[in-house]
C-alpha cells in the first residue's frame, strides 16, 4: 500500500501518457456527450463546478506552498493560475472577450499536461498532483466546450482586445519578476527550514525558458527575457484563425460571390 501511495506522475512514462489520453481525450469527450442535449442552464452548472477545480489549484498553491516560502512565489500570474480564475466568471458571465481569450490560454494547459518537466515527481495520489491536474484539465476543454455548445461566441472583434490584455498581464508579469526577485535578494529571504529561497520566480516564464521543453524552441529564436514569446504570435494566429474560421469563410465566399457579381453586371 505504502508503495502505492508513492508512484509518481513521470514525464513521458506509461502512466503519464494514460493521464494525457484521459486529460486530452476522454474528460473532453465524456463531457461533450454528456451535455450536448441538455439546456444551457445544466451545461453551465456542470462546467462551473468542473471549473472550481482551477481556483482550488491557485488557493492550495498560493497557502501551502506558499506559506513554505514567500508567498510571493505563489501570486496567481502564471497563465494557468490567471485562466483558472477567469474560467468561473467566463461561464457565469459569458463574456465575449474572456471567451475569446481563454481558448488561448488553454493551450498553455496542455503544454502544462503534456511537458510536466517540473511537475513529474508528483505523487498521483497527492492533493497536489490533483490540483495540478484536473484543474489543467478542465482549463483545456471547458473553454472550446463553450464554444461548442453556442454559449460563447468567437468573432474576429475580439481578437484585438483579447491579445491586448494578454499582452498587458505578459507585461505586468515581467516587471513583478523582476520586483519580487531583486525583493528576495535584497532582504535575503528563507523558506521555514532556514534556507535561502532561490530568486527565481517567473511568472509568465518572461525570464526565459527555465528548463520548459516547449518554451526552449521560441528561446532557441529569439534569447532574449521577454522578447523571446513574442515569437509565439504565428501559433496565436494559427489558434484564432481556427476559432474563427466560420467567419473567415464566410468572407471569402463574400468577396467571390461580390465579384461574381460585378463580372455579371
Amino acid at each position: 500500500m505504502d508503495k502505492l501511495l508513492e508512484i509518481q506522475w513521470g514525464s513521458f512514462s506509461t502512466l503519464h501518457i494514460i493521464t494525457l489520453v484521459f486529460s486530452l481525450v476522454i474528460v473532453p469527450l465524456t463531457l461533450y456527450f454528456t451535455l450536448r442535449n441538455r439546456s444551457e442552464k445544466t451545461q453551465r452548472i456542470v462546467l462551473f463546478i468542473c471549473s472550481l477545480w482551477g481556483p482550488t489549484s491557485v488557493f492550495y498553491s498560493f497557502f501551502v506552498w506558499g506559506s513554505q516560502t514567500t508567498y510571493l512565489e505563489y501570486l496567481p500570474l502564471h497563465m494557468c493560475a490567471i485562466n483558472a480564475l477567469l474560467l468561473p466568471i467566463l461561464i457565469l458571465t459569458k463574456s465575449k472577450v474572456l471567451g475569446n481569450m481563454l481558448p488561448l490560454y488553454s493551450l498553455g494547459a496542455c503544454f502544462a499536461l503534456i511537458f510536466n518537466t517540473f511537475q513529474a515527481d508528483y505523487r498521483i495520489f497527492s492533493m497536489v498532483f490533483a490540483c495540478y491536474f484536473f484543474a489543467h484539465t478542465f482549463e483545456l476543454c471547458i473553454p472550446f466546450l463553450l464554444i461548442k455548445f453556442g454559449i460563447v461566441k468567437t468573432h474576429p472583434k475580439y481578437i484585438l482586445p483579447s491579445v491586448g490584455i494578454t499582452f498587458a498581464i505578459y507585461t505586468l508579469a515581467h516587471f513583478v519578476n523582476l520586483w519580487v526577485n531583486n525583493y528576495i535578494t535584497v532582504h535575503e529571504l528563507t523558506n521555514i527550514y532556514g534556507e535561502p529561497i532561490i530568486p527565481d520566480v517567473d511568472y509568465m516564464f518572461t525570464p526565459g525558458p527555465c528548463g520548459n521543453p516547449a518554451l526552449e524552441f521560441f528561446w532557441s529564436i529569439l534569447p532574449y527575457p521577454y522578447f523571446y514569446l513574442l515569437t509565439t504570435f504565428p501559433i496565436i494566429a494559427a489558434a484564432y484563425g481556427l476559432m474563427n474560421i466560420k467567419f473567415i469563410i464566410n468572407w471569402v465566399k463574400g468577396i467571390v460571390e461580390k465579384k461574381k457579381n460585378n463580372k455579371t453586371v
